[in-house]
């Protein structure tokens, strides 16, 4: 990383050409030379690489300081899968921003993640009122309904998904609607926890002249 040959040997350390995008190097060495406390560093290299740096007191057996240890860690597969990772989660995000229809995504534990501006809008609440919580927890509890909870547990351990799930509450905010869920694994890299993708359909509308239909067929 350094180009180093023997005749290198006594130079200072901003006299070498590096490979690293770390300005920062003199410096944070020098502190830690006035401080004694290690430094660790994640940086990229010139070729699109990683390395975690870190840079130590060096001891000798007197125990006296006498100079610096400088190790470089080669890092860059676990930061591209990070990057990618970082890539797959806005993407996801981005197609859930864009849903007309409500949508919610969970984590293992059925706690909400995040929800699309439908939802809110939907729903008239907030991201402070429905993210980090319980989804059975959110508004008055019009998601507590142990068969829900039974189909959302087996999503992620089992692969499985489920369709026109039918809930009809009267909701603290809009009133009485039916709602459709319909609930699927969503993909994520193998270094993250799974997601619960959550989608929701306002059918009262329908539903309602349905029953006038029944109503009149009958009279």
């Amino acid at each position: 990383m350094f180009n180093l040959i023997p005749t290198d040997v006594g130079r200072p350390i901003a006299d070498l050409a590096s490979h690293l995008n770390y300005d920062q190097l003199v410096a944070d060495a020098t502190e830690v030379l006035r401080t004694l406390a290690a430094s660790e560093t994640e940086v990229p290299t010139r070729e699109g690489g990683w390395r975690l740096v870190r840079i130590l007191p060096y001891r000798t057996t007197e125990n006296v300081i006498d100079g610096l240890v400088i190790t470089l860690v080669d890092i860059t597969r676990t930061k591209r899968a990070e990057q990618a990772a970082e890539q797959s989660r806005a993407y996801a995000e981005s197609i859930v921003a864009t849903v007309r229809g409500p949508l919610l995504v969970l984590d293992p534990d059925l706690r909400v993640v995040s929800a699309n501006r439908a939802f809110y809008r939907q729903f008239k609440v907030s991201a402070e009122q429905t993210e980090r919580r319980l989804i059975y927890e959110v508004g008055n509890g019009q998601w507590d309904i142990p068969k829900l909870r039974q189909l959302l547990e087996k999503i992620l351990p089992k692969h499985s998904t489920f369709e026109e799930f039918e809930v009809e509450h009267n909701f603290p905010t809009v009133g009485r609607r039916v709602m459709l869920l319909n609930a699927r694994r969503l993909e994520q890299p193998p270094t993250q926890r799974g997601r619960i993708l959550l989608a929701m359909e306002d059918v009262t509308e329908s539903r309602g002249q349905s029953r006038s239909v029944k109503k009149d067929v009958r009279k």
